[in-house]
């Protein structure tokens, strides 16, 4: 995940030269918000988190987060490093940063190095999840601290301008420039004559300074534009754009964890049909969710690594059942090879939609769903093989079915590709795909090994 751009969506400027050109510093609309870090599952801490499990995030100072002593927030477990990451302040919004950590820093599942959170990020540290959440502001204190300051003296002259962005933009812009108007609306002041050696005429009214009075109204106006834009565009910054996707993320994420866990814990026993069939039931719903968002925001990388995860695990089960399925004609098999091959190439079209990735960064759900696509055809030419060709013979000896030394060579020449595959996402299928990491065993097991015993008795007839 990149760091994006931390003005975007989220910073109101104002420029008001001879007001109070504080104001906008004064509420924070530049500044970093408050916000927190709740533990949401806190069974991999050995003892108590500090704080009851909240790590209050306040403009102005950063916290550590790690096992070691010096931590500003210091959790008590062995899967953190000492200095395991650290959360600072930005403009308008608060980054993450893994300190070279063991175990890694995950923002929605996906690793990162750095990024900027938003409202509703899950954060992992190793496996210790935390929820960001950005605290609303007090607005009615907001307004009081506005209004105390006093209004500074203008001429008038000069051009006041304040710019809005978001969602809010419209109508804060609408309520100053309808003060504005009010403003010039204002009827002109008495004039009292007087001559630079001459006193005013004892009662004579003071002259009314129009542009002091003007900035006054506008600066009353600002406060209600500051409690609307702080409440409504600072202070939650997501659009409803954004706020769609987050809730997709968030939803789909937490679905997809209740399934693996599921499969985690039958590990061991065989799966069945029934299992299966109610898992693509549950996971369903997410790919179709995620999908539909993806076709709106073909950007996001985010939700195209959930759309890959989600779809992972639904072809999973539908491969593992073609798969493994008694198949004297071949037919289910070829049709575990055109699930692979479909998506794969779904895969891969979305990952060309994507803006690129950022050079060293790590493998990405989308990546690594699409290539153990491609082990999936792997896994069907070696069964294949070993369905058409079950049993080695002695040398001269009448056998049903002998390969030929081409289709030995073409079938020999995709071990490459499953040992690279099995040994770069090893960690992954044992974690989150056991059910398709039990075919690679399989067929490493079983397939591979008579593919070699048919190697060696071609070259001992040869």
């Amino acid at each position: 995940m990149a760091m994006s751009d931390t003005n975007e969506d989220r910073t109101v400027a104002f420029d008001i030269h001879g007001a109070d050109k504080g104001l906008g510093a004064k509420a924070g609309l530049v500044d970093v918000p408050k916000a927190r870090l709740t533990c949401t599952d806190p069974s991999q801490v050995d003892g108590a988190l500090p704080g009851e499990g909240i790590i209050h995030l306040a403009p102005g100072g950063e916290q550590t987060v790690g096992r070691g002593d010096t931590c500003t927030y210091p959790i008590n477990s062995r899967k953190l490093s000492r200095q395991h990451a650290r959360v600072f302040p930005g403009v308008g919004a608060w980054g993450i940063e893994d300190l070279n950590s063991t175990n890694g820093v995950r923002v929605n599942e996906e690793k990162v190095q750095t990024a900027w959170l938003k409202h509703g990020d899950i954060v992992r540290f190793g496996p210790i999840p935390f929820q960001f959440e950005v605290e609303r502001p007090d607005m009615a204190a907001v307004a009081a601290a506005a209004a105390r300051r006093p209004a500074a003296a203008d001429s008038g002259d000069g051009e006041h301008t304040m710019m809005f962005s978001g969602s809010g933009g419209a109508k804060a812009a609408e309520v100053m420039i309808k003060a504005v108007r009010e403003a010039e609306k204002e009827p002109p002041p008495t004039i009292v004559p007087t001559t630079p050696c001459k006193a005013a005429p004892a009662g004579a009214a003071p002259a009314k300074k129009t542009g002091s009075n003007r900035m006054v109204m506008i600066g009353g106006a600002a406060v209600l534009v500051l409690a609307l834009v702080a409440g409504g565009v600072i202070y939650y910054p997501i659009f409803q754009k954004n706020q769609r996707i987050a809730a997709v993320i968030e939803t789909g994420s937490k679905t997809i964890e209740r399934v693996i866990t599921r499969a985690r814990d039958l590990s061991g026993t065989a799966p069945t049909d029934g299992v299966g069939l109610e898992d693509i039931k549950v996971l369903q719903p997410v790919v179709t969710e995620a999908g539909a968002a993806l076709g709106d925001n073909p950007e996001s990388r985010e939700l195209a690594n959930l759309y890959a995860r989600g779809q992972f695990l639904v072809f999973e089960r539908e491969f593992a059942a073609l798969f493994n399925r008694p198949d004297p004609t071949g037919d289910f098999l070829k049709q575990a090879s055109r699930q692979a091959v479909k998506l794969r190439s779904t895969l891969d079209r979305i990952a060309h939609q994507l803006p690129p990735q950022p050079a060293g960064g790590d493998q990405d759900t989308l990546k690594t769903a699409a290539d153990l696509a491609d082990l999936a055809s792997v896994l069907v030419g070696y069964r294949s093989f070993s369905r058409q060709f079950p049993q080695v013979g002695k040398a001269g000896s009448e056998q049903a079915a002998t390969p030929t030394p081409e289709q030995i060579a073409a079938i020999d020449g995709r071990k490459k590709d499953f040992i690279q595959y099995s040994k770069t996402y090893h960690q992954i299928l044992t974690r989150d795909y056991r059910l398709f990491n039990a075919l690679v065993q399989d067929v490493e097991n079983r397939d591979f090994a008579l593919v070699n015993r048919w190697r060696e008795a071609a070259g001992a007839a040869h």
